[in-house]
């Protein structure tokens, strides 16, 4: 179940040589995150053009400023361009220069390809874009004027973040805000789209999935595993780089999923109605990381204490939790660290396999939540699905007897 992208250069897919690119898990101005790191997309060498470009997606970075692709001004981009991100001599692509304009467009390519390979291996086969009934390929945009980015039909486009900071950074340069775009255009490939006006939640969900496919995504960089234990000594807890989903500069953050919102206190503003959704799963997550290192003797912690909802335990229990984790932690970090891996996997498998069970003309958080709770059962953990309904009715998205 697990894929690990950085520690083998077969494609897991094709079984043949992939290809490296160097991108950065945060934005590169966040301390820790100043220099890129090499990974590998599924892709081999001979399979990719200057571009880059695949037989799935190609980047295209216009010469001239390109207004915002918005209808009836689609897809594909037919004017002058900037040259291309070609390979190096040896058919990979880390060999750019991180300040460069091919640089961005390698890094936006790499990044979406490397969500790609991740959410295909949880399903088990090919995502087919939902607009391939019109272009074979996704457009890539990596740079417009433009405050934002967007997954459209049969393109993504970013622009630049604009803040009162001084740092300011391509969305292309952002792995986090990369793969919840792309997360809307998986949805849509998987779950298709719905028929006529689709219910509030819909949206939210939307949102929250996106997010979560970010999120499940950045944990799939070593660097940020092992950065993120070391910096929590294992426990999860605590407020860290794994719940800030997006990002931009120094500790400002589009969503944070480690959030204790319900349906009741939320508005229909679509980014603050997904947080309650967001909120179960990742509570999930950092459950079932949290009694899988105490259930298999990583962690010496009471029954009554690693088994209770996050949002029930005391401040004794907390300091308890956080003493024995750091205890474990200085013993067996990779213990731990393939504990949290295997949570990752687990969530994110059962995410990905409910998205055929479901409708989006009858869509509610409570049928997605369902869903995913059968996943679990089907995958032979209905501990995880259980656990998952309790926090699903903490956040009032259900209502058990």
């Amino acid at each position: 179940m697990s894929i690990h992208l950085d520690q083998r250069t077969i494609s897991p897919k094709t079984g043949s040589l992939g290809t490296r690119f160097l991108i950065y898990p945060q934005v590169p101005h966040l301390a820790g995150y100043e220099k890129p790191e090499t990974i590998w997309i599924s892709t081999p060498p001979n399979e990719i053009q200057a571009g880059p470009a695949d037989q799935r997606m190609y980047v295209v970075d216009p010469l001239f400023e390109k207004p915002v692709y918005e209808y009836p001004y689609q897809p594909p981009f037919v004017g002058e361009r900037f040259p291309p991100a070609e390979a190096g001599p040896d058919g990979h692509f880390d060999h750019l220069d991180p300040g460069s304009r091919q640089f961005v467009c390698a890094h936006v390519f790499a990044s979406l390809r490397r969500v790609l390979d991740i959410w295909e291996s949880y399903l088990g086969h090919d995502i087919v874009w939902h607009f391939a009934q019109t272009y074979e390929r996704l457009e890539i945009i990596p740079q417009v004027n433009w405050n934002n980015a967007q997954s459209g039909y049969g393109y993504m486009e970013f622009g630049t973040e604009r803040g009162n900071s001084e740092d300011v950074v391509p969305y292309a340069l952002n792995f986090d805000v990369i793969a919840h775009e792309f997360g809307h255009a998986i949805i849509f490939a998987e779950m298709g789209t719905p028929d006529g006006m689709a219910s509030r939640e819909y949206f939210g969900y939307h949102e929250s999935v996106s997010d979560l496919i970010a999120l499940i995504s950045l944990l799939h960089f070593d660097s940020v595993l092992d950065r993120l234990l070391q910096s929590t000594q294992g426990n999860l807890l605590t407020m860290n780089e794994l719940n800030r989903i997006a990002e931009l500069a120094g500790d400002k953050q589009i969503r944070t999923a480690s959030n204790d919102r319900k349906m009741s206190t939320v508005s229909d503003a679509v980014h603050d109605l997904s947080k309650p959704f967001t909120g179960a799963m990742f509570d999930t997550l950092v459950e079932l990381y949290h009694r899988n290192a105490v259930d298999r003797g990583f962690v010496d912690l009471p029954l009554d204490v690693s088994h209770d909802r996050l949002f029930e335990l005391d401040h004794h229990e907390i300091e308890l939790i956080g003493d024995r984790f750091a205890e474990a932690f200085d013993a067996r970090s990779f213990l731990l660290k393939s504990t949290l891996e295997d949570a990752r996997d687990l969530l994110g498998s059962a995410i990905a396999r409910s998205w055929a069970t479901l409708d989006p003309n009858t869509l509610t958080y409570a049928v997605a939540g369902a869903a995913i709770a059968d996943q679990f059962d089907a995958m032979g953990a209905p501990e995880a699905g259980d656990i998952l309904m309790e926090n699903l009715e903490w956040r009032e998205i259900v209502v058990r007897a």
